[in-house]
C-alpha cells in the first residue's frame, strides 16, 4: 500500500490501479480517501476528490465544474485552475464503467487532464479492469495491479 504512493511525485503524477472484478479496487479508493482525510497518505494534497465514474454516465459531460458541483465545492474552481491543479488529487474509480472512456486522441476533459493539457500539476489515480485501460497505459507514470 505505502509503495503505491512513493511512486507519485510532481513528475510522475498518474497512477493506474488495475484489477479483475471484485478484487477491491473501489475499496482501495475509499481507503485512500479515508487515509488522506486522516493525513496518513498523500500529505502534499490539499483537496482529494473520489469520483465514481459510473455516476457521471448520467450527466452531460465530466469536467471540473461538474466534479466540484457534485461535491458542492464550486467556489474552488478558480483557485484550482490558477494553480494548474497543484495540491489536488482526482481519484477516478471505475474507468471500465465510464461510457466516455479515455482516448489518446479524444478532446474530452478527462483525456486532456490525463495528458496534462489542463490541470498539469494535479495528481491522478485511476482504477479499472485491465481490458478497459489499455489506451491509458501509454500516459500513466506508475501502474499497480
Amino acid at each position: 500500500y505505502d509503495d503505491l504512493f512513493g511512486s507519485i511525485t510532481p513528475d510522475k503524477r498518474i497512477l493506474l490501479l488495475e484489477g479483475r472484478p471484485g478484487c477491491g479496487k473501489t475499496t482501495l479508493t475509499r481507503k485512500i480517501s479515508k487515509d488522506w482525510g486522516e493525513d496518513t497518505v498523500l500529505r502534499f494534497i490539499k483537496h482529494l476528490f473520489l469520483i465514481p465514474l459510473r455516476h457521471f454516465n448520467k450527466k452531460a459531460r465530466i469536467n471540473l465544474n461538474s466534479i466540484l458541483d457534485h461535491f458542492q465545492m464550486t467556489d474552488l474552481e478558480d483557485s484550482i485552475v490558477e494553480t494548474g491543479g497543484e495540491s489536488v488529487c482526482f481519484v477516478f474509480d471505475g474507468l471500465d464503467e465510464y461510457i466516455e472512456r479515455y482516448s489518446t486522441e479524444g478532446n474530452s476533459w478527462f483525456g486532456q487532464v490525463l495528458r496534462g493539457e489542463i490541470l498539469p500539476s494535479s495528481t491522478i489515480i485511476v482504477t479499472s479492469r485491465p481490458n478497459a485501460s489499455v489506451e491509458l497505459r501509454n500516459v500513466v507514470h506508475s501502474r499497480g495491479e
